[in-house]
């Protein structure tokens, strides 16, 4: 079957098979069962990392190497090792060991409340945060010069921190401290990749380590550039304007699967070779590209599948979920999905027009093209022209000048949100406390109709308007496609009238 029968079956079949990949597509875990490593941020309940909810009861915990843990000091918004194993639908597992780390602990030394996004400078490490980053024990309006923090968080591609866990030293509730507290407010760290190595320093970010006489852990490491130590000093630690180290770790790999177990890395893109590709046709594979993913070395193949985009997407800087295996002779993940976070359209509407490969959606008054290939599965026919039934579309925009959203997942009896028109994308540019841009489309959220929470945080909580502006990036775009994804926002309209009734931020 040629690929324009395929298409036009889309249209008049009841229901088309996923092929899997493609832009969107229903999630899956890619039959990636078994013992492995996962690493990436993580969220309570017991331990759940990328996607999948590991028991911790029987695991081994360790914070920032200390071992004396238990699962109830894991907390929201670390960023977690997790060896372990998981069954067969690739949702459930059982956790033998959760390492979690830290990227810098030490005093703010500078704070900028007017960028976008906001930020903080420690020991010579840029700290940005958003509207994805959890506060404990300090609010961003908390932070000032000289301020006690602990920052979990993913570098990327510049090496700062995109900041998920902030920790404060204040204890507000009494004997609480050893759960929700740092792990050891006297010690200053910095975690991080070596660069500029003399015989004596090294930077981590734009902070100069002096060894000195640091004891090096293991016995005999080796400190070289690209590789990731952890420095520790016992204030005060910064002596003409040097870190002076008192103890540093070399980390080694540990933490990496075996050769050919399963491994899930998430984290910024960097190091990309090729930044700009062409997308094939559905029959074509796509190209394999070497990049690193958290400092992670990662290839992909012909076969690698890509969900929620394409992998014309892929660029450096970008957020993303490598799964695969691991191949210890190369020391590589080698990946057989790619899973870009943040980056899914999400559209609710009424069909206006239609032909064999796209058709339009009106949103709320709003004009949106959407593209059908052969990777888009669908739930039933698409309803004839000016309708009351309402479709729903999950996608990617496609790269281009024009606005045109690929459809990985069309849905015609699955709307939520009571059938009201819904547009959800990643913003592309902003006005403070008036409008944002998804798909092109300027909308004015300064006042929605909710008569509760009108704008909604990540975790479903009502929040301020200021708050959520605070929260929005906009995304740094070229021509026609946007090179770093903006905070991914929902916008729900009123029924047949083009007003707003809430604003959500997704992840």
């Amino acid at each position: 079957m040629n690929t324009y029968s395929r298409i036009t079956l889309l249209i008049v079949s009841l229901v088309l098979t996923s092929c899997g990949g493609g832009s969107g597509g229903i999630a899956d875990n890619g039959g990636m069962g078994g013992t492995g490593v996962s690493m990436g941020v993580m969220t309570k309940g017991s331990v759940i990392v990328n996607g999948v909810r590991y028991e911790d009861n029987s695991a081994s915990i360790s914070i920032d190497d200390d071992t004396t843990k238990t699962a109830a000091h894991l907390q929201n918004g670390m960023v977690v090792s997790v060896r372990g194993t998981t069954d067969n639908t690739g949702r459930g597992g059982t956790a033998q060991q959760v390492s979690a780390v830290i990227e810098v602990r030490g005093t703010v030394t500078s704070k900028d409340a007017n960028s976008n996004p906001q930020r903080f400078e420690v020991l010579g490490q840029t700290v940005i945060v958003d509207d994805l980053t959890v506060y404990s024990n300090i609010t961003f309006g908390a932070i000032a010069n000289n301020t006690l923090v602990e920052v979990h968080g993913l570098r990327d591609a510049t090496g700062d921190i995109r900041a998920t866990r902030v920790e404060g030293s204040e204890i507000p509730v009494i004997g609480q401290n050893s759960i929700t507290g740092m792990t050891n407010p006297s010690v200053d760290e910095i975690r991080g990749a070596v660069s500029n190595r003399t015989i004596n320093t090294f930077n981590l970010g734009d902070q100069v380590v002096f060894i000195g006489s640091a004891t090096i852990v293991p016995t005999g490491a080796t400190i070289s550039n690209g590789g990731v130590v952890e420095v520790h000093c016992s204030r005060p630690c910064i002596i003409n304007n040097q870190f002076v180290a008192t103890r540093i770790e070399v980390e080694d790999g540990s933490n990496r699967p075996g050769n050919g177990q399963r491994f899930e890395m998430e984290g910024m893109v960097s190091d990309l070779t090729i930044p700009i590709l062409t997308r094939a046709l559905p029959s074509s594979p796509p190209p394999a590209l070497s990049f690193k993913v958290a400092g992670v070395s990662v290839t992909t193949s012909g076969s690698t599948r890509y969900q929620s985009g394409v992998y014309e997407d892929m660029t450096n800087n970008i957020k993303v979920e490598a799964e695969g295996t691991w191949n210890d002779n190369t020391k590589t993940l080698v990946a057989n999905k790619i899973e870009f976070k943040r980056s899914v359209v999400r559209l609710q509407g009424f069909v206006t027009a239609q032909n064999a490969s796209t058709f339009t959606l009106n949103i709320a008054g709003h004009s949106v093209n959407v593209e059908i290939d052969s990777f888009t599965d669908a739930d039933a026919a698409l309803p004839a022209n000016n309708s009351n039934t309402c479709v729903q579309v999950r996608g990617q925009r496609k790269a281009g000048p024009s606005v045109v959203v690929t459809a990985g997942e069309i849905r015609v009896n699955g709307c939520g949100n009571g059938g009201r028109p819904v547009l959800q994308a990643p913003v592309e540019a902003e006005t403070p406390e008036t409008l944002i841009t998804l798909l092109e489309i300027s909308i004015d959220v300064s006042n929605p109709t909710d008569t509760s929470d009108k704008w909604v945080n990540t975790a479903d909580i009502g929040i301020s308007r200021t708050e959520f502006f605070n929260a929005v990036v906009a995304a740094s775009s070229s021509v026609g496609s946007p090179l770093v994804a903006g905070t991914l926002v929902k916008v729900i309209f009123n029924e047949n009238v083009n007003t707003v009734r809430q604003v959500e931020l997704e992840d």
